[in-house]
This record gives structure tokens, C-alpha cells and sequence, in this order.
């Protein structure tokens, strides 16, 4: 695979994503509970796909790290991990807490 820069997979990453790679939520619901709000994300497998074509299967990994606090909902960070040929790998991390709407997956982000 070729060598790219920053700038190069920074523009790749942030394409717009194809309607068939999101999926919608129902993410409150009005009083009446006959209309509501609905918000779409894009799924695991599409920004898996995503960052095997720009930067190869081995050019990215992602780690879990359970995070506690005291008296608090369990919550899990999230770390994906990029190479680049600069700099090496260089991660960001996010988190949030597990969620009631599919445990498994909402805990893992």
C-alpha cells in the first residue's frame, strides 16, 4: 500500500459515508409517543471498511478500557489508533457510559 500523508488520510477519513452505511435510531420519543426523533450513525462495519481502504488493515487498531467511577454507570473509553508514516501510530480516545439499548454494544461503542 502507499505511503500517505496526514493531510492525504486526514481528507479520505472525513468522506461522507453512503446512505446504505447508516442506520437510524429512534432517539426520544414526544408525549404522545406516536412521533419522535430519529438519528442516524454509521455503522462499525462502514468505518472498519473505511479505514482498511485508506490506511490497510494494518494500519489501524482499536482498544477497550473499562473506566469507573464511584456511585456511576459503568463506562468503556474507546481508542482507535492510526499510522501514520510521520509520526507512527498517534490514538485518540473517547468514552461514554454503557447503554440500556444494546449493553453489548453500547458498551463497546
Amino acid at each position: 500500500m502507499e505511503q500517505k500523508d496526514a493531510r492525504t488520510i486526514q481528507r479520505e477519513l472525513a468522506r461522507p459515508f453512503a446512505p446504505e452505511d447508516l442506520e437510524w435510531r429512534l432517539q426520544k420519543t414526544l408525549e404522545d409517543k406516536l412521533r419522535g426523533i430519529a438519528v442516524p450513525y454509521v455503522t462499525n462495519r462502514a468505518i472498519q471498511a473505511r479505514l482498511d481502504d485508506v490506511v490497510g488493515p494494518d494500519g489501524w487498531y482499536n482498544e477497550y478500557k473499562p473506566w469507573h467511577r464511584a456511585g456511576q454507570k459503568d463506562s468503556q473509553l474507546c481508542g482507535i489508533s492510526i499510522y501514520f508514516p510521520e509520526r507512527g501510530f498517534i490514538t485518540k480516545w473517547d468514552g461514554a457510559e454503557d447503554s440500556d439499548i444494546e449493553p453489548v454494544k453500547g458498551g463497546l461503542l
